[in-house]
């Protein structure tokens, strides 16, 4: 796979799923408010495995590094901020996305948005460094490897996940 997106946010997080774990929201809700502002709401959404999202600490431009290898251990060691997640794909389809899009709702996502991706439980280790600007978002790096495993990742996250301070 190795596959790099690049991704404009107005909001403060980036959120991956498969379509099918979105489908009952209603085209133009906003879902952003109603259930993914609380933490707990997050978290619970996160720790399922239906929603992976993880805080930025900043809008901005962001080049997502997408593998299904394991990470490089040095590179994780280094890295400022890491997390893990987790996700069900189903359908082949996985969309990445601005926290912000979760505001208007569209099932629609722009094609260099979604990567195909094999039906199953994978787990997703994300972790970038501030960029040489120091500014969170400005053209940063962010590597996320996702890799297949056979049940859905043992997560606990309290609130939303961070990838940031």
């Amino acid at each position: 796979m190795p596959k790099i997106i690049h991704l404009v946010t107005s909001g403060m997080g980036i959120v991956l799923h498969s379509p099918w774990a979105t489908a009952d929201i209603a085209q133009g809700e906003d879902f952003l408010t109603s259930s993914f502002t609380n933490p707990t709401d997050v978290a619970d959404l996160v720790n399922s495995s239906r929603i992976a999202a993880f805080c930025t600490g900043s809008p901005g431009a962001w080049r997502l590094h997408l593998r299904t290898d394991p990470p490089d251990d040095a590179a994780l060691a280094q890295a400022d901020y890491k997390v893990r997640l987790g996700l069900e794909i189903r359908d082949g389809i996985l969309q990445i996305r601005d926290l912000f899009e979760l505001m208007s709702w569209d099932a629609d996502c722009n094609d260099d948005q979604v990567i195909q991706l094999s039906d199953g439980f994978y787990r997703i280790t994300a972790f970038t460094s501030r960029p040489e600007s120091g500014i969170l978002g400005d053209d940063q790096d962010i590597h996320l490897h996702l890799e297949a495993i056979s049940e859905p990742a043992r997560l606990v996250h309290h609130g939303v996940p961070q990838l940031c301070d």
